[in-house]
């Protein structure tokens, strides 16, 4: 497990110095660098699985400890970056997502829970995963919310850079925006409808503050994309919204297990 778990780490930092070192070279040649960092990353990708499996197998099952969680949704960050990457290869996202997915890695290897929950019903592990890829899809939403304010900013005050040229045109970086919205939500509907299923009792189950914050994170999405529907909501409105959003996301999900497991 230690093993996956460095060279996993390993490979994660040496895409990101390729894809850094590449972004920020000024009138640098155009090379094709894509295939070299896929490759690198699918390998990530398989020992970063293996890592995920081995904890799985020492655990007896599904661990719900946080930097488990957060090494599952990592993951999942991972792959759908590589995938957007290839579309996108000037302005990779991976350029932000292999450096967090690293620090989650060495966190989830350093600083062990010391309270680990092991999934009872198997059942579960399908709302676990629904909901893991819609907190994933809405974190790369954030970043590129983030992304997208900096550069409509620099467009208005007429300071664009030398890096700032390399992104993408607005347009298409706030329809790719709104595909990570949409796709981040409906995991995140199916994941409610499959989840309530499980509810037997929310207090006894510790499960209100992360229901009511869910609640609130899927409305503030909802009202976003209908705002976006009827009336075409765009800019620093989309932005503002998609981080409200991911915040009562993360304080559901990431930010209870916290507490739970290290500060109370």
């Amino acid at each position: 497990m230690a093993l996956a778990n460095a060279l996993a780490i390993f490979l994660y930092l040496s895409c990101s110095v390729i894809l850094i070192r590449r972004f920020v070279q000024r009138d640098s040649v155009e090379s094709n660098i894509i295939f070299p960092v896929s490759l690198l990353i699918l390998l990530a990708l398989v020992f970063h699985a293996a890592d995920i499996f081995f904890t799985m197998k020492q655990a007896g099952g599904w661990d719900l400890g946080l930097f488990s969680s957060l090494s599952i949704a990592s993951w999942l960050m991972a792959f759908i970056a590589l995938i957007l990457g290839a579309k996108s290869p000037r302005a990779h996202l991976g350029i932000m997502i292999y450096p967090l997915v690293m620090i989650s890695l060495v966190l989830k290897s350093n600083l062990p829970s010391t309270q680990t929950t092991t999934l009872i019903d198997p059942a579960l592990e399908w709302h676990i995963l629904l909901s893991l890829a819609a907190y994933s899809l809405f974190a790369l939403a954030a970043l590129q919310a983030m992304i997208l304010s900096i550069q409509e900013r620099q467009l208005r005050q007429h300071h664009i850079n030398g890096i700032m040229r390399k992104l993408p045109p607005l347009q298409t970086m706030e329809q790719s925006l709104f595909q990570l919205i949409i796709a981040g939500f409906i995991f995140l509907t199916i994941g409610f409808i499959t989840g309530v299923i499980f509810i037997d009792d929310l207090f006894a189950q510790h499960l209100v503050h992360k229901t009511v914050l869910s609640i609130l994170g899927w409305f503030v999405f909802a009202t976003l994309l209908w705002g976006r529907w009827k009336y075409g909501w765009r800019g620093n409105t989309a932005v503002k919204w998609t981080l409200i959003g991911f915040i009562f996301l993360v304080l559901a999900y990431f930010g209870s297990k916290l507490v739970l497991e290290f500060i109370l």
